[in-house]
């Protein structure tokens, strides 16, 4: 499950004097796919989509950043971004320049293993994701609304039909009918474009019951 690092806040901390703090408002585009960086974010307060467009051009929801996060870090190999980042709440962001970053690293290279920690949990992330599409796809509604509670650490998911459609990479018709059935027995409702879940104990069953037939 993905789980917000409050730690890191604790880690960083030092370091957030060498950055420069930015108020961000919802629907901004902090980068875009393709785009050259000259730096990296950490999330202190907010949220953060990270999206990629595939050679169809066909939009795939990656993750949602949460406080105590880092964004961008492709941008210290000097390679383009592979992803887009797209603010979803006004954020409290922090951005340090590949220069920066440079700096502070003779100074003090355990920041290195911070941004190594974060890669590392990126990876494991997609590992997991790739795992979980041998599920049946129930199972992996179930299990993505789960890391979705997680990220939003409350019990509504603001994420529309459309949008979870591509975070977990099903159609939108599959989501519509799970959604549908899962809402028909109480297990979650549908208001105002959000999707609150009334019964993670069973979505919770869907995931270890499948991990358990594996």
């Amino acid at each position: 499950m993905y789980v917000t690092d409050n730690q890191n806040n604790r880690l960083i901390e030092p370091y957030l004097k060498f950055a420069t703090r930015k108020f961000i408002k919802k629907n901004t585009i902090l980068y875009t796919q393709g785009e050259v960086g000259q730096g990296f974010y950490y999330i202190l307060d907010g949220m953060v989509k990270i999206s990629t467009l595939d050679f169809k051009k066909n939009c795939r929801i990656l993750d949602i950043s949460a406080s105590g996060k880092l964004i961008g870090e492709q941008s210290l190999t000097g390679h383009p971004y592979f992803t887009t980042a797209t603010v979803i709440k006004d954020s409290v962001l922090y951005y340090f320049t590949i220069q920066t970053y440079n700096q502070f690293l003779q100074v003090n290279p355990d920041i290195r293993n911070f941004i190594t920690k974060s890669i590392l949990g990126k990876v494991k992330l997609h590992v997991s994701d790739l795992n979980v599409k041998s599920f049946p796809t129930e199972n992996q509604v179930a299990f993505y609304l789960l890391r979705l509670l997680d990220i939003f650490s409350q019990d509504k998911i603001n994420l529309t039909q459309q949008e979870l459609a591509k975070y977990t990479g099903l159609t939108r018709i599959t989501i519509y009918r799970i959604l549908k059935k899962w809402e028909e027995e109480g297990i979650l409702s549908i208001s105002n474009r959000k999707i609150y879940i009334l019964k993670p104990d069973i979505l919770k069953h869907y995931v270890d019951s499948q991990y358990a037939s594996n």
